[in-house]
């Protein structure tokens, strides 16, 4: 599937300068190790854009950011479009078109990153000003908020729809790429500059020499600026920029976020959580043999080939399910279950060479 402006990106966008934020830049501290495939689940935000003072939109034009987010799930490319429609631009007016407008707009759902690419299209357009434009541009912003759920599995039959749908609103809109931004990102080791991780990046509609991108800077989700150059050794820790900076006015930009966590989503997990709640049923209706022998191996498969879990936590939840199960089992029935977050809480038991075995014997079969 080909992103809707991936052709105006080659022959109409302005310039722009493209930073990937340092994290002594930012106001809070956090993990920006490059993230390894099968390690870590991600999940991108809009987090605001601002309007140039000199961007006269409102009178025969609007503006709607698209944005579309490419990444592999399940053996295969997905993409998750997203439109920003006028109602989440509330406060634009034509007497504070300089305002920020705080987004922190999730653009994807939290998604496994176990191998391939992520790449990034994002665009701000403005639009033509009617009525039928007004109403298809409402209508299709109320379908991509549906996009980011946390079961990725979900989206599959209402995103191709949703995406066609944006690209012919592009087009019967006569909309005009105001700043676009691209970017792909790969696997830790990668040997570029590209590598996938944690933290902030902006686009702004600038040339090289109007802004210099050592004296940016991110206070409370907010993109600032400082009127010296931003140095790790002198403000790594202490985070002096905060009281200094000021917002960057008097040009066009979108601020983006990528999140990196650990462990997932765990009450997301449909399947796996309906078949652990069966299986504690069985055990304090009495019947441990049925949860051990017939649902417990049905969890397994269910882990094993489910393509919302990176690799690493496949083990560790099969594990940790089992041991839960075999302990209840043994002191006997429970006037309460537990819920899927709360087993996967547990510590991480010791594999034994059996479970071990019939562990990579699923992986074989379910994991490309």
């Amino acid at each position: 599937m080909n992103l809707p402006f991936s052709e105006l990106f080659r022959r109409n966008s302005p310039r722009y300068q493209a930073q990937f934020l340092e994290e002594y830049c930012v106001d809070v501290d956090y993990d920006a190790t490059p993230i390894k495939a099968g390690e870590a689940y991600c999940r991108l935000w809009l987090v605001e854009m601002h309007l140039a003072k000199d961007v006269d939109w409102l009178r025969e034009r609007y503006p709607v950011v698209h944005a579309a987010i490419r990444f592999n799930h399940d053996g295969k490319s997905l993409t998750v479009p997203c439109l920003a429609e006028p109602g989440h631009l509330k406060e634009l007016t034509k007497e504070n078109l300089n305002k920020v407008i705080q987004y922190n707009y999730p653009l994807t759902p939290l998604f496994p990153f176990n191998n391939g690419l992520v790449e990034l299209q994002a665009g701000l357009f403005s639009m033509v000003n009617s009525n039928p434009i007004g109403k298809f541009i409402k209508t299709m912003g109320r379908f991509s908020e549906l996009l980011p759920v946390p079961n990725i599995s979900s989206l599959l039959k209402i995103v191709e729809p949703i995406y066609r749908g944006i690209e012919d609103l592009i087009g019967a809109g006569e909309g005009h790429l105001e700043l676009g931004y691209q970017q792909t990102f790969s696997a830790a080791g990668g040997g570029g500059n590209n590598d996938l991780r944690a933290g902030y990046l902006v686009a702004i509609l600038a040339e090289e020499n109007q802004i210099n991108p050592d004296t940016l800077c991110i206070v409370n989700d907010s993109l600032k600026i400082v009127h010296y150059k931003l140095k790790e050794t002198a403000f790594g820790r202490s985070k002096d920029f905060i009281k200094d900076a000021k917002p960057l006015e008097g040009y066009s930009y979108m601020l983006f976020r990528i999140e990196k966590r650990t462990s997932q989503d765990w009450e997301s997990l449909t399947q796996i959580k309906e078949l652990v709640n069966k299986a504690q049923e069985a055990v304090f209706d009495g019947n441990y043999n049925k949860a051990k022998n017939l649902l417990l191996p049905a969890i397994k498969i269910a882990i094993y080939s489910s393509p919302d879990l990176i690799k690493v936590d496949r083990e560790n939840m099969v594990l940790k399910i089992q041991d839960y199960l075999s302990e209840i089992g043994l002191q006997g029935a429970s006037t309460q279950k537990r819920s899927l977050f709360s087993i996967m809480q547990r510590p991480l038991p010791v594999l034994d060479a059996q479970t071990e075995a019939e562990l990579t014997a699923l992986e074989q079969i379910f994991v490309q």
